[in-house]
């Protein structure tokens, strides 16, 4: 019996072992449970404060889309992508592949582009090559054709594209025009100025072969040799290209068979020494004069084609004494005439010496009448005088008498007898002397000697 009831209090200790260990469980998984809760409220509530606050919204809306893209377009290539490049080389030279003995072809465009894509070192390998990109016209025949533009010459590790790929070209037939041949000097510049060109001679002929398509021929107006005269010093031979032209001065691409021409030239160097004269203008300060003007060149040699030379009898020199009131020293230029291409006197340096005026008047000198074609008779013409007053240095006054002095009216062109009020004018005694006379015109009666 007493067996028995240890046995049964044995069973009910471990029984209640086994309640306080479950106990103890369900309150650690309570407890676990209750820290997932609040681990989960607190990924939510960081959530909510990121995904829907205005400084973030815009940040991971960009990620979000990024991410759909990239799994949208992802594929096995996608990444070996990412290691290619490309490159365009723009203004590439276009090389087209014709029969140019036969065609004449229009419409190639003068350069195109060109896109390069492959590998990196690829590309960059490729960019440094001399490509071209080529039009191959081979077997084509007479008449306006579409053909596609291609690359040449960059590898085959890169692949390209041209822009444009194709255009429209025309091929036309050839045929063969003469043209008269003229010519032009260029370089005139750098020769010397005292030389003078003579008509060029061309030992193989005046006239120049021209090979291109009809239009083009219809379209030359002239064809000219182009003489470089650069540096010549004496009769020279050279050979001169050829350029065609159109009417409005425009170069025609055309084949110039041969393409230069042989010209020979004579320089030759005409020339003629003439006397230098000063012209002065304008008044001096009121109160002076020039006394003397002297100048260091009172001629010089010229250089012109004879026909010029045969015109020109004399060189000026100008200066203008406008507000002159001291000695001063000047230079000024040597007009050149025109036709003449240089001179060994460009220059003139003059000295100017002023004095202080002084004025004499002779009175009465006779008034004396030019042109009289009609032969007509004056009334009372030994009556007719005037005075005149000299202004200038004391030096160029004092060796003047009235001899010098010359007054006169002028009755050319006067058809009819009558009565005619006239101005009278003087001869100049010296540039350096002022003349003014007591009156400035004159009453006279013509009458008929018949």
């Amino acid at each position: 019996m007493a067996k028995k009831n240890k046995n049964s209090a044995e069973k009910l200790e471990t029984a209640k072992r086994i309640a306080s260990q479950g106990k103890a469980v369900q309150s650690a998984y309570m407890g676990i449970e209750e820290t997932a809760f609040r681990f989960f409220r607190w990924i939510s509530s960081l959530i909510d404060r990121i995904f829907f606050s205005k400084r973030y919204l815009g940040f991971f809306a960009l990620l979000v889309a990024c991410l759909m893209f990239f799994v949208v377009n992802y594929d096995e290539n996608s990444f070996a992508s990412t290691l290619s490049s490309s490159k365009t080389i723009s203004n590439v030279s276009v090389t087209t592949r014709y029969n140019s003995e036969t065609f004449e072809v229009s419409g190639v465009p003068a350069s195109c582009d060109v896109v390069i894509t492959g590998d990196a070192a690829n590309v960059n390998n490729a960019s440094t090559r001399s490509g071209y990109c080529l039009i191959n016209l081979e077997g084509y025949t007479e008449g306006t054709h579409l053909v596609s533009i291609s690359a040449v010459g960059y590898g085959d590790n890169v692949s390209t594209v041209v822009s444009p790929n194709e255009t429209q070209v025309t091929l036309k037939k050839k045929t063969t025009m003469q043209f008269d041949l003229s010519y032009d000097y260029i370089n005139q510049n750098q020769l010397d100025s005292r030389y003078i060109l003579g008509e060029p001679t061309f030992p193989s002929g005046s006239k120049i072969n021209i090979r291109a398509s009809q239009d083009t021929l219809n379209s030359i107006a002239l064809v000219k040799a182009l003489i470089d005269v650069s540096g010549q010093t004496t009769d020279f031979t050279v050979d001169a290209p050829l350029v065609a032209y159109d009417r409005y001065g425009n170069v025609v691409n055309a084949e110039i068979v041969p393409n230069t021409v042989s010209a020979q030239v004579t320089l030759t160097s005409p020339s003629k020494t003439v006397p230098i004269n000063l012209n002065v203008t304008g008044e001096p300060t009121y109160g002076f004069s020039v006394d003397t003007i002297t100048y260091d060149h009172h001629t010089a040699t010229i250089y012109a084609p004879e026909s010029v030379l045969n015109t020109i009898e004399e060189l000026m020199v100008s200066y203008d004494l406008t507000n002159a009131g001291a000695d001063s020293d000047v230079q000024v230029p040597v007009t050149l005439p025109a036709g003449v291409s240089s001179s060994d006197v460009t220059m003139v340096n003059l000295h100017i010496k002023m004095e202080q005026s002084t004025t004499t008047t002779f009175e009465n000198i006779d008034i004396k009448y030019r042109n009289n074609d009609k032969q007509w008779g004056v009334s009372d013409y030994d009556t007719l005088t005037v005075n005149v007053t000299l202004t200038g240095s004391r030096g160029n006054l004092e060796n003047i008498t009235r001899n010098d002095i010359t007054v006169y009216f002028d009755v050319g062109g006067i058809e009819e007898p009558g009565t005619y009020n006239l101005p009278l004018q003087v001869e100049p005694i010296s540039p350096y002397v002022g003349i003014s006379l007591d009156r400035i015109d004159i009453n006279i009666t013509l009458v008929s000697r018949e």
